[in-house]
């Protein structure tokens, strides 16, 4: 899975590892708890250990990866209490920014909106699923034009994404969010700020609690 935000330069070496170390973290390649060594990223990448460290000081923003000193880095785990938390805030940020986004949608943003939404409706794919359900979500709320709060989002969703992975593959999670999306999106288009808030905040409260107990089951195995 590629960066949702794709930069307007050139990729430097550091961009390149942080976003080959975020696939394989995203894509559960690289499970929570596992040890990123510098030496061994470095020798792989062909590079020296500045641009490895700066990769790392990247993914460690974004709360993939955990930096602990004289321990090393290692990929990030998440608490049922953190999921709940991230989520919380999600929604508290995504509902504000769909608020100020609404009164200016239109006929585009709802299009985009329903493409989404049929296209995640007809894959199979988890990661291209994910990528859409991005993009849903952003998309109701892009008019806002509030890069910064968008940014928080993001980064938000990056905590969470490959526990979504886990959630989607494990239960009937994506038939429910797409069914609560429709309702979500059926009160975009006929400008039910109230509705559509509502509707948000049941969708991201139901994630909250299905993630929350799938990480505590995980955690009593």
């Amino acid at each position: 899975m590629t960066s949702k935000s794709q930069p307007s330069h050139p990729p430097s070496a550091a961009d390149r590892i942080a976003e080959s170390l975020r696939d394989q973290i995203l894509g559960g390649g690289l499970p929570a708890g596992s040890p990123l060594r510098q030496d061994a990223i470095a020798e792989r990448f062909g590079v020296s250990h500045i641009p490895v460290r700066e990769a790392l000081r990247h993914l460690s923003a974004q709360g993939l990866v955990t930096l602990r000193p004289k321990r090393g880095a290692t990929v990030s785990d998440l608490s049922p209490e953190e999921a709940r938390e991230l989520l919380e805030i999600r929604c508290v940020l995504e509902t504000q920014a769909v608020r100020w986004a609404l009164p200016l949608a239109d006929a585009d943003i709802f299009a985009r909106a329903d493409r989404a939404l049929k296209d995640s409706e007809r894959t199979d794919d988890v990661a291209r699923w994910m990528e859409l359900n991005w993009r849903f979500h952003s998309t109701l709320y892009e008019r806002a034009a509030r890069p910064r709060l968008s940014t928080m989002i993001e980064t938000l969703d990056a905590r969470i994404d490959r526990f979504i992975r886990v959630l989607i593959t494990g239960s009937d999670y994506r038939k429910q969010a797409q069914a609560e999306h429709r309702a979500i999106l059926a009160a975009y288009k006929v400008r039910n700020a109230n509705a559509v808030v509502s509707l948000l905040e049941q969708h991201m409260t139901e994630t909250s609690r299905l993630l929350t107990e799938l990480l505590q089951k995980y955690r009593a195995e």
